[in-house]
């Protein structure tokens, strides 16, 4: 039996009119008194309602109970009879779950008293504490509470008084069995009579119309509500919090347990979820998608709204149990085929997936499912069937490792043709290197399964364009999330025409549909067709609120639009407006309003400012932290974006410091060889490279390029960044030639691959030239960069940072062969685009200034060259260097030291 005195949830008795006499402190009853049948052993505790003691039975059998002495109470002639009616009723309780009362009495001066089955176990959460039970092992725990409740309800008694303190958990034979205590005492302490003021019970786990004192209004829903608070407790350890909620005259709006969680220090919040045995994103989407929903009905306000009953609450559970969708959750197709397909979904792979060949097979699986459109007569049960089938299908097929599967195909035909002797396995490499893999198994899966899949759809759904449209917006996700972006975007224009003939153009589901369309086209390279689609739907997408998500993602998509077309100015003029807007209405932690703040981060930093999209993605970082957990998927690719931000801004320490964070997350969650995880990996490198730690940044390039080779072979672009990387540190290491074979080869790839003006052509032959210049090539260094130069402002836009590169490079060149005069000029042209970009103090543009006064003096131009060195040099020069950031400090040296030489 658990000790009152250890129970910080003590029932109180609360007086709404009058207040009564004073409450003991103490027990009243020494060791060896008798209470009818019952001697007292020793006291057990004193709460605030009574007096709980170990006492041994008498007669007419022996045995150890709890007696419980009502505090203060002394019942009045009118209430002697409810109490006897109540007392036979708590005798006729039969459950495993429930504490059975033995007798109840009043003492010669009119005391209630209560004998019970003695428990020696502890409350139910201080026992899934002490246990560090399991989610689910809680959740059957309180199912076994419920179903003793419901057993109570039926025999007429209303408990008033349930908390953790009253559940107790005791083990038998190393199996948990709880055990209800205190049914029908609270009623006994309020006297039974329906116009009684005074409430008895916990104030944390009281039902909103007992706490109002009204007697009358307290049913069994009720007990319901203080089961929702105990459910609330057990996932989160911590009691519903007053702050924050929302309350009024009629209503209150509850802070429901996933936002409870997230009030949690990371630490704290992990060791919670620990403790119940999942990663806290999972524990975080159990609580919002489902369990959020079951505390909302079990607590609700209006008690109309909560379960109907004990066993209503305890069904929900085991339906959460069961993987099977729970009534509190609002019924949608979607939800309930998830839950279908989660729970069987072991037998529906089994049905659906006959893995052959990897491609192959799975092809002739969903085109076999898709075909079986037998008994019209059953349309409609056969559509729900299908409805079950697509979202296993789409979401088998979004999470399909493209990059993974090109790489497992390429290794496939590496293992067939190495049996066949090494010169087979050569003449594959050699194949391989000029193929893409990744490329071709997109090409098999849209092809053989999801063509198959959207023409069968066309013909098996003609007379259902609603569901035809349903089902082809699923093909077009599965495009999208496999990067066949042209494929996605006819497919979401056959969705919005069929939505536009059946519901109307301007419907919100016939704008999505078209929203998606200018999303997939401007992702294939269609910047003019997607600003057509987006235009017609922002004219529509005026007649919906201001605040409306669908009408704030369209707009969205329209400032993307403006922006891939070269009007960046307008474009994040507009995201910044429509970011507070966004943030106004729904808040900041809205999906659409961190949607639209990772655009603006984006496009602020191609802008070359990435100072201010630093602080946009920093301020996305916190939010996906705070929302999703530290180790969300948002969270890991918000990391992924500020890493280079960072080494833009010069923060080269915080730049690494991230990447190994992230490398760490990702090899966790994916493993050492996944795609992902290897560009992290070969981002480090390269950070480590401009940072100058070159030989650190040597021995990973290495690692990371033979783990490439491995997993996606010799031409994959992958692989082919990673040499980039790798050559630019040998640069740096002074290994020129060394770092010109590996830059001639990925050049060519490139150049194969995507065309001499696509930008990872232009950015790597840009680092060609630079490196010619290094090497004391100066002439071959200007004929490569001259050409680049135009080429990169046009592909890359003038504020990036490789365009600018270019400029330099160009700049150096006609220096070292004696053009000052065309020097100068080049390096003036690049100190007002970077003064523009990144400031007047930023350690490049001073850099730049430094060039630009030497080819003015070298071209005769004195005066120019001494106002240059006046107005931006000198200040760093007379700069306290304590104060200086770390390039700035070591530009300063060098300028010194220059001018000393000089």
């Amino acid at each position: 039996m658990v000790h009152a005195d250890d129970d910080p949830d003590r029932t109180e008795l609360l007086v709404t009119r009058t207040q009564g006499a004073g409450v003991a402190t103490g027990p009243t009853l020494p060791p060896g008194a008798r209470i009818g049948r019952y001697r007292i052993v020793e006291p057990l505790g004193v709460g605030g309602m009574g007096e709980v003691y170990r006492a041994e039975q008498l007669e007419p059998m022996r045995r150890t109970v709890a007696l419980k002495l009502m505090r203060g109470r002394r019942l009045e002639a009118r209430h002697l009879a409810y109490f006897e009616v109540e007392r036979q009723m708590l005798a006729q309780m039969r459950h495993p779950a429930i504490a059975q009362v033995f007798d109840a009495d009043t003492t010669p001066d009119g005391q209630p008293y209560f004998a019970m089955e003695f428990i020696a176990g502890s409350s139910l959460t201080d026992y899934c504490e002490a246990k560090q039970l399991p989610l689910a092992e809680r959740l059957r725990l309180l199912v076994g509470i419920c179903e003793g409740v419901q057993h109570a309800h039926q025999k007429g008694v209303i408990h008033r008084d349930l908390k953790p303190a009253n559940l107790l958990v005791d083990e038998v034979d190393g199996r948990p069995l709880p055990k209800i205590i205190d049914f029908g005492i609270a009623t006994a302490a309020v006297g039974g009579g329906s116009g009684s003021r005074e409430i008895a019970g916990t104030p944390d786990y009281m039902s909103p119309e007992q706490a109002a004192g009204d007697q009358a209004l307290v049913d069994t829903r009720s007990d319901v509500y203080s089961l929702g608070v105990v459910l609330f407790e057990l996932l989160t350890g911590q009691r519903p919090a007053l702050a924050g909620e929302t309350v009024t005259d009629t209503t209150r709006t509850l802070r429901l347990p996933s936002r409870q969680l997230d009030t949690l220090p990371p630490a704290e919040g992990r060791r919670l979820a620990r403790g119940r045995g999942v990663s806290m994103p999972r524990m975080r989407r159990l609580l919002r998608h489902e369990l959020d929903w079951v505390v909302a009905r079990a607590m609700a306000h209006d008690r109309g709204e909560r379960y109907p009953s004990a066993a209503a609450f305890a069904d929900d559970l085991r339906r959460f149990l069961d993987g099977r969708a729970l009534a509190a959750v609002p019924a949608s197709r979607r939800y309930v085929a998830g839950k279908f397909v989660r729970r069987h979904r072991a037998g529906i792979a089994a049905a659906a997936v006959a893995v052959v060949a990897l491609v192959g097979g799975l092809a002739m699986s969903v085109h076999g499912l898709v075909q079986a459109r037998t008994q019209r007569a059953i349309a409609e049960e056969r559509s729900a069937q299908l409805e079950t089938v697509a979202a296993f299908q789409q979401s088998m097929l979004e999470e399909v490792d493209i990059e993974a599967m090109g790489s497992a195909l390429a290794a496939g035909l590496r293992e067939q043709l190495g049996r066949a002797g090494p010169d087979a396995a050569a003449a594959l490499d050699e194949v391989l290197f000029h193929a893409n893999t990744t490329d071709i198994a997109r090409g098999l899966v849209d092809g053989n399964i999801l063509a198959r899949a959207e023409g069968a759809i066309a013909r098996d759904f003609a007379g259902q364009p609603l569901l035809d449209a349903d089902l082809t917006e699923s093909v077009a996700g599965v495009r999208k999330a496999l990067g066949l972006e042209a494929a996605a975007a006819r497919s979401h224009a056959r969705v919005a025409d069929i939505r536009a003939r059946e519901l109307g153009p301007g419907a919100p589901a016939t704008l999505a549909a078209r929203r998606d369309q200018a999303e997939s086209l401007l992702a294939s390279a269609d910047p003019e067709g997607a600003r057509r689609v987006i235009d017609d739907a922002l004219v529509l997408a005026a007649a919906l609120p201001v605040d409306d998500p669908i009408r704030l993602e369209i707009e969205q998509t329209g400032a993307d639009v403006m922006a891939s077309m070269g009007d960046r100015a307008e474009a994040r003029g507009r995201l910044e407006a429509l970011h507070a807007r966004a943030v106004a209405a729904l808040g900041e932690e809205a999906p659409v309003s961190t949607s639209i703040l990772n655009g603006l981060a984006v496009l602020q930093t191609r802008m070359g400012d990435p100072q201010a999209g630093l602080a946009s993605m920093e301020r996305l970082l916190a939010i996906h932290e705070r929302v999703s957990g530290p180790e969300a998927q948002q969270t890991t690719n918000a990391l992924h974006n500020i890493a280079p931000m960072r080494m833009m801004t010069g923060d080269s320490e915080g730049a690494i410091e991230l990447q190994r964070r992230i490398i760490e997350l990702r090899t966790r969650q994916l493993g050492a060889e996944h795609a992902m995880t290897l560009a992290s990996r070969e981002n480090l490198a390269a950070f480590m490279a401009d940072a100058g730690e070159l030989e650190e940044s040597l021995r990973l390039g290495a690692d990371v390029i033979g783990a490439l080779e491995r997993v996606h072979g010799q031409g994959h672009r992958a692989t082919l960044r990673a040499k980039l990387n790798r050559s630019t540190a040998l640069a740096r290491l002074g290994d020129y030639e060394g770092a010109l074979v590996l830059q001639a080869e990925v050049l060519d790839a490139r150049t194969r691959l995507h065309g001499a003006g696509h930008p990872d052509t232009v950015f790597i032959a840009i680092n060609r030239a630079g490196t010619l210049l290094q090497s004391g090539r100066p002439e071959e260094s200007l004929a490569t960069v001259a050409p680049l130069v135009p080429l990169a402002r046009e592909v890359l836009g003038g504020h990036h940072h490789q365009a600018q590169a270019a400029l330099q490079i160009l700049g150096e060149a006609q220096a070292e062969i004696g053009s000052h005069e065309a020097a100068a000029t080049t390096f003036a042209q690049l100190l007002a685009e970077r003064r523009d970009a990144l400031g007047g103090e930023h350690h490049m543009t001073i850099g730049t200034a430094a060039h630009l006064a030497e080819a003015l003096d070298h071209a005769g131009r004195t005066d120019e060259a001494g106002a240059v060195r006046e107005e931006l040099i000198a200040p760093l020069l007379a700069a306290d260097p304590e104060r200086l950031s770390p390039p700035l400090r070591k530009l300063a040296a060098d300028l010194s030291d220059a001018e000393r030489r000089g």
